[in-house]
Parts: C-alpha cells; sequence; structure tokens
C-alpha cells in the first residue's frame, strides 16, 4: 500500500471507475506529480485531496496542478445538551419502512445541494443522484444509520434526520426539510429530537459534518449550540 494514497473500494465500485483518497501534510509539486503518475497507472480516474486549511505549501501545490477546491469541510459538535421542552413535536416520528418513500428521498437530493458530488463539474453520470440515494436507502435500512426521524404534517413528510452513535458519539448523517416549508422551525424541532434520541441512549457528544459555503446549514448549527471542530479543505483532482 502507498503511505500516500488509498484506493477507495466502495467509491470505485459504486461510480464505476478507479477513485483514490489522498492524506499528506507538506506535499511539494514533485511529490503530488509522483503521486498522479502513480495512480495514472493504477488507472486511477479521481483523487480526493484532504488537507489542512493552514497548510499552505499543500494547498498551493494541488492549486497549480488544477486541483478544483469543492468543499471546505466543517465538523460541528456539542456536549452538554439538553431536550428544549417547548421545541418537543408529537409530528415526529421514527421512521419505520425499510425503504424510502419518493418524498423522502427528494428530501435527501434537496439537503445536498452544496455536496461536493454536486459542485464538481467533472461528475457527469448522475453520480451526486445516485450516491444520496444510496446514502437514504441505506440509512432507511439501517446500515449507514442507526434511526430515521421524520417530521410529518397532514401526513406528509416535511423533514427528515438520520442519527447514528458509535463510542458515545453521536452523529448526524443527513438533515433534511423541505425548500417549501422552511422557517417553520422543523429544523429545530429535529435537532430537539436529535438530543432527546441521544440523550436516551447516553451520549454525550454529537458531530454534523456540513459545507463551509452552506451559510445557512453553518449558521442554523451555531444557533442550535453547536462549535467548529475542525475544517478540512477538499480537493478533486481528475486524471486524463
Amino acid at each position: 500500500m502507498n503511505r500516500y494514497f488509498k484506493i477507495l473500494d466502495w467509491d470505485s465500485r459504486f461510480f464505476g471507475y478507479k477513485v483514490a483518497s489522498v492524506q499528506a501534510s507538506d506535499l511539494k509539486h514533485d511529490k503530488l506529480v509522483k503521486i498522479l503518475s502513480d495512480l495514472k497507472k493504477e488507472s486511477c480516474k479521481l483523487v480526493y485531496c484532504f488537507v489542512d486549511p493552514a497548510d499552505e505549501v499543500t494547498n498551493n501545490t494541488i492549486h497549480k496542478l488544477s486541483g478544483m477546491l469543492v468543499d471546505e469541510k466543517v465538523t460541528y459538535y456539542i456536549q452538554g445538551f439538553e431536550e428544549n421542552h417547548s421545541l418537543t413535536s408529537g409530528q415526529i416520528q421514527p421512521y419505520t419502512i425499510t425503504y424510502p418513500s419518493a418524498r423522502i428521498k427528494d428530501l435527501a437530493l434537496q439537503s445536498g445541494i452544496y455536496s461536493r458530488f454536486k459542485v464538481d463539474p467533472g461528475f457527469r453520470n448522475n453520480e451526486y443522484e445516485n450516491l444520496y440515494t444510496e446514502w437514504i436507502v441505506k440509512s432507511v435500512d439501517k446500515s449507514f444509520a442507526d434511526e430515521i426521524l421524520v417530521y410529518f404534517d397532514d401526513n406528509e413528510e416535511k423533514g427528515f434526520i438520520s442519527l447514528s452513535a458509535k463510542n458515545n458519539i453521536g452523529s448526524i448523517g443527513l438533515l433534511a426539510v423541505d425548500e417549501r416549508e422552511r422557517g417553520k422551525s422543523i429544523g429545530k424541532k429535529l435537532i430537539n429530537a436529535t438530543f432527546v434520541y441521544f440523550i436516551n441512549n447516553a451520549v454525550g457528544e454529537i458531530e454534523v459534518v456540513t459545507q463551509k459555503a452552506n451559510r445557512t446549514a453553518c449558521a442554523f448549527y451555531e444557533s442550535q449550540g453547536f462549535k467548529v471542530k475542525s475544517i478540512t479543505n477538499v480537493y478533486h483532482i481528475w486524471i486524463k
């Protein structure tokens, strides 16, 4: 195994072409050129590069080699959270169906409009739509999530949140509120239901990842008490 890159089996199988990731610091021009050359020999088509924003050398190197900054990935966290009884809603229920409805699929796609898989024009085979559909399908069948909480109104799904936990750290996967229903505190109610769920499951910390470009999402999480844990620059390099 090359210590600078890793072939991503799941991504490669799902997209139908070979995908790799690179995580390295102080990565200079000659070294990245060598990595890309080695990946080309491996018939790799796409490379994800994950870089500390403070690492000027690596960021500049990737820029010069036509890497596209597709995401400034922000990880938020919260500890010591409590239920807000004023936001407790009987309209939020666990999703008990084992396959997502068309409505839930649509909400999942709405949740990812700032995703790097949507903003990168190099994706030309519906990768974004296929990926987010797979994400919600696998979340609903509990492969990717432990629980799905759905906000219902007039027997229609207006929003949902997917949750999982590992080693006493909870994780929010997807959070979606229908674009026509925003401004009605649905997101706040879903976050409050998340707090209740994790309190009941003895989880003391929650993390969620979003995009810095999604200012609405960042402002929302911060308004709910989440703090920034880390920021990572994510680049895509397409190998020709």
